[in-house]
């Protein structure tokens, strides 16, 4: 921890500066990085904004704490500020050369490059504290820093601390609301939009807040809030650059009306100001009632219950990679470079068969990372796929999603709307090619596909399946099942994530989920011999 004593005199200092030259500093006083190793994570800066940083270590501060980038790593080192206002006029920084390879570090604010730092490298120059000098930036409203190395495999590792900019000077609250405030709501999110507020003083940003009862506070002058973009605890806040209109709050329970607000502010720290006057403007959404149709995440390093089958290339296939997933945890990849050649190869990942005619507006979304020259993945669906035959014997229709643009970059599909395709096997899968000239590598992770129960289904709920018995104020869930046999049980919260997995063949199954928020969870027990899934919801408080 940095002395304490110099903390607070920094932090006095600032209060003052903000009220008359408006000087912004950050020290890493709240930087928490690790020793030995680089990692990546997040911090509350000196302004009360989210700092991130990616693949740095802590070992070689400044003053400590202070991160140190890395070189040469699989994500290029970088320091990125959180968002801050009133403009950036003269940026300087402290930075050292951590080992024997020369400082090359590039300075980028709201991602145009405004100046670059350098050592003479070698061993002698280690123990040197260099400071940038003043770097010329001129640039109103809100912004963001970007620390960057400049080569992201030649460019010595650097610590950086001690940053300092001045300012523009505090202005008067905003003029007017923005306009056309409004909420879309889709499965486990919403999206807000809305028109810039106009006149003739400009917000610098908005803050939205958002809570799960219509009981909302008002801001007030003086104290920011920071960024809390989740909403399990009902209640959330984003501050959002003026001139963006839009964002979006996830993970959000199915069928849940949430209630947002939106208030125009110039400043920042303990000189912003609100706009509060008058109504600010004010919505609300319904999340849809959501169904996790199938959901298959690897972190079981399991590959069941979606299947394989390797057309072509019998030494090449989807395997499980148990480190390398979206929450370095396990995945599937496929290769076809074996033994320093690519093999020309075909191999299809497919989901067991499902019944869409149980459900509407079913959507379907997965990640992808790959690397390495080669032909991109195809996704298709079908709905007379056998969930066991050859593939190309059957009928399927390419979806359009987005895939990775490489360099092992984990990448969102997007919301595909699958629900033009219906019957009761339908089936999703993920089709492999390369050949001779370049074969990548693909990784696929959290496949979820979701959808709104139509009303009238009876399979969902037939008594002769099992039966289930919960006491929600204890968290406790039994479940009965009629015929016993080998049984795989998940559940699952609203959002996809899968809190509780075992096997059994008993009649009668206890679960104490004690240590899971309250709210709304889905059971899936699934028949392992004929892979049919029954699905109900619970209820926790």
């Amino acid at each position: 921890m940095k002395n304490v004593f110099l903390f607070s005199l920094v932090a006095t200092t600032i209060l003052l500066a903000q009220k008359s030259n408006c000087q912004g500093f950050e020290n890493f006083n709240n930087y928490s990085g690790s020793s030995g190793h680089y990692h990546n994570g997040s911090f509350i800066g000196q302004d009360g904004s989210t700092w991130t940083y990616k693949q740095c270590r802590s070992d070689r501060p400044i003053i400590s704490p202070s991160p140190c980038l890395g070189k040469a790593r699989d994500t290029t080192a970088r320091v990125i500020s959180g968002t801050l206002y009133n403009g950036c006029g003269i940026l300087s920084f402290d930075y050292k050369q951590a080992y024997s390879t020369a400082v090359n570090l590039d300075v980028y604010v709201n991602s145009v490059k405004v100046g670059n730092v350098t050592s003479p490298g070698g061993t002698g120059d280690t123990s040197n504290v260099h400071n940038s000098g003043s770097i010329p930036v001129n640039i109103r409203g809100a912004f963001f820093f970007e620390f960057i190395q400049a080569d992201s495999t030649g460019s010595g590792q650097v610590t950086i601390d001690n940053i300092n900019w001045t300012c523009d000077t505090t202005v008067p609250e905003p003029t007017n609301y923005p306009t056309n405030f409004t909420a879309a709501p889709a499965y486990f999110r919403i999206t807000l939009n809305w028109i810039d507020a106009i006149g003739g003083q400009l917000p610098a940003a908005y803050l939205v807040l958002a809570s799960n009862t219509n009981n909302l506070p008002t801001p007030v002058d003086g104290v920011p809030v920071t960024d809390d973009p989740n909403l399990s605890d009902g209640t959330a806040a984003l501050n959002i650059f003026q001139g963006v209109q839009t964002c979006m709050f996830t993970g959000l329970s199915s069928d849940t009306t949430y209630y947002f607000a939106i208030y125009p502010y110039t400043n920042s720290g303990s000189v912003i100001n609100y706009k509060t006057n008058g109504y600010a403007p004010n919505t609300n959404a319904t999340t849809p009632n959501a169904y996790i149709i199938f959901h298959h995440d690897f972190n079981d390093l399991s590959l069941s219950p979606m299947v394989t089958k390797n057309i072509e290339g019998s030494d090449q296939y989807w395997v499980i990679d148990t480190t390398h997933g979206t929450s370095s945890s396990g995945c599937i990849k496929i290769s076809g470079y074996s033994g320093g050649f690519n093999i020309p190869n075909e191999d299809w990942l497919i989901t067991p068969t499902m019944n869409f005619n149980h459900y509407k507006d079913e959507e379907f979304s997965f990640m992808s990372a790959y690397n390495y020259p080669g032909r991109p993945l195809s996704v298709k669906i079908s709905n007379d796929y056998d969930g066991s035959g050859e593939p190309n014997l059957f009928t399927w229709t390419d979806l359009t999603t987005t895939l990775s643009p490489g360099n092992w970059a984990w990448t969102p599909s997007g919301d595909i709307d699958v629900s033009g395709t219906h019957g009761t096997g339908v089936s999703i899968a993920f089709k492999y090619t390369c050949d001779s000239s370049g074969s990548s590598t693909w990784e696929i992770d959290d496949v979820l596909i979701v959808g709104t129960p139509i009303d009238g289904i009876t399979e969902m709920n037939k008594d002769d399946d099992f039966k289930v018995v919960s006491t929600p104020s204890q968290k406790i869930v039994t479940i009965f099942i009629k015929n016993p046999k080998k049984s795989d049980i998940y559940i699952y919260s609203v959002t996809g994530q899968k809190v509780f997995e075992e096997e059994t063949q008993k009649s009668q199954l206890t679960i104490n989920l004690n240590d899971q928020p309250a709210g709304v969870y889905l059971l899936r027990v699934v028949d392992c011999s004929t892979q049919r899934s029954t699905i109900r919801k619970l209820l926790l408080w």
